[in-house]
């Protein structure tokens, strides 16, 4: 009778994207300790045979979820690029986390009866389930990359930002899981560390793999992807491992277009190999990733009468800048006012804020909309950018 109940909850909430062609479909995909498991599916519009299916499962460090409800599922931004181009299901997958006063076990639990409803229903979806791979960043790694071991149909997998051996983990490294986290998720024991590091799960002839990471990564270190990297090819399987200097906790962020573009095609070049599929545009997918990303490059040149105004971080404050290179910053509290001069640099902009010693450094995208600090010091928060949005005048 609930599988009933939750098929007609995903016809109902089955809708269009608007300028995107693929069909979007939201549901709930089963029940976990009191609390429903939501599935979010993405069909492409147009298929000449069953399609392969990209499981995703999110990250977020485990958090989030309450007494009502879990995290919901999501969609990685490839989806958006290559859903219809080469004609692949997204599922995202959703999981108790914290939350829900959940585990590492029971998080993993759900994620496989998620599969399972979403397999008893493949030909609902016109999915080839011999043709499945697994996608995770951050947190959703971990998670992502075991399953992708249990399953033998699993054909690809990629990897952002991973986390891959937490029985190993070097803390002085990673900030991710810290003791706290482990210990609310219940990895506290040497077995429970065990059967949740994908590094001791690996399989024989593991799925054509694709691990992204950034070298300034300070929440998990680019090191669990090199190892990782090299454990795979050590059980026969193939990976490809992208390492991006100056970049920290983000590999698929659009704010960073040089590194989302690349991102994005070497995922599709991984689907082409993993899947099997044929006659792939990649010309055409570079120049729509292109066309996309363009405005969110920064001037090579900024126009001095592009940054007079007040720019918002819902983080951080507003700073508002005047005609004459002065202006104020209000911290987010909007408790605190202080001065600030700043200049022109060609490229990028410097600000001076009363009472620091160093001048911040900004750059301004090509949209006009979106100013961003690149941070540089030698702490936690190295190669962070932080935006700062245009705020409208009314």
């Amino acid at each position: 009778m609930i599988r009933r109940t939750h098929i007609m909850v995903l016809l109902l909430l089955s809708l269009k994207t608007g300028a995107l062609a693929y069909t979007i479909v939201e549901g709930v995909a089963t029940t976990a300790g009191g609390y429903d498991i939501p599935i979010k599916i993405c069909i492409p519009e147009v298929s000449a045979g069953k399609m392969p299916v990209m499981f995703f499962v999110h990250g977020g460090g485990w958090n989030g979820g309450d007494d009502t409800q879990v995290p919901g599922a999501s969609i990685p931004a490839d989806a958006e690029f290559l859903c219809d181009e080469m004609g692949i299901i997204y599922v995202g997958l959703a999981y108790r986390c914290k939350g829900n006063n959940a585990t590492f076990h029971d998080a993993l639990q759900d994620l496989e009866n998620s599969i399972g409803w979403f397999e008893e229903r493949a030909d609902r979806f016109n999915a080839d389930m011999s043709r499945i791979g697994f996608s995770g960043g951050s947190a959703g790694t971990t998670l992502s990359a075991i399953l992708a071991h249990r399953y033998d149909n699993c054909k690809v997998y990629i990897g952002r930002e991973g986390m891959y051996n937490i029985l190993d983990l070097d803390t002085t490294k990673s900030n991710f899981p810290n003791a706290e986290s482990r210990a609310d998720f219940g990895l506290v024991t040497f077995q429970q560390k065990l059967e949740a590091s994908p590094f001791y799960q690996v399989r024989n002839q593991p799925a054509e793999s694709l691990l992204l990471h950034g070298k300034d990564d300070w929440l998990c270190h680019y090191s669990q992807s090199v190892k990782y990297a090299d454990h795979l090819k050590n059980y026969g399987g193939n990976c490809k491992l992208v390492l991006y200097e100056g970049i920290n906790h983000t590999c698929l962020n659009i704010a960073y277009p040089e590194v989302f573009t690349n991102s994005m095609m070497e995922i599709a070049r991984l689907y082409a190999r993993g899947y099997g599929i044929e006659n792939v545009d990649f010309e055409s997918i570079r120049a729509k990733l292109e066309e996309k990303v363009s405005p969110l490059y920064p001037y090579e040149k900024i126009p001095d009468h592009k940054l007079p105004g007040a720019w918002h971080s819902s983080r951080f404050g507003t700073l508002t800048l005047n005609e004459d290179g002065q202006g104020v910053f209000v911290t987010a509290k909007g408790t605190d006012a202080t001065n600030v001069t700043y200049r022109n640099n060609g490229s990028w902009f410097s600000v001076k804020v009363d009472g620091e010693e160093y001048e911040r450094s900004f750059y301004l995208r090509q949209n006009d909309q979106v100013i961003y600090e690149l941070i540089t010091e030698n702490n936690r928060y190295k190669s962070r950018r932080n935006d700062f949005r245009k705020m409208s005048i009314r």
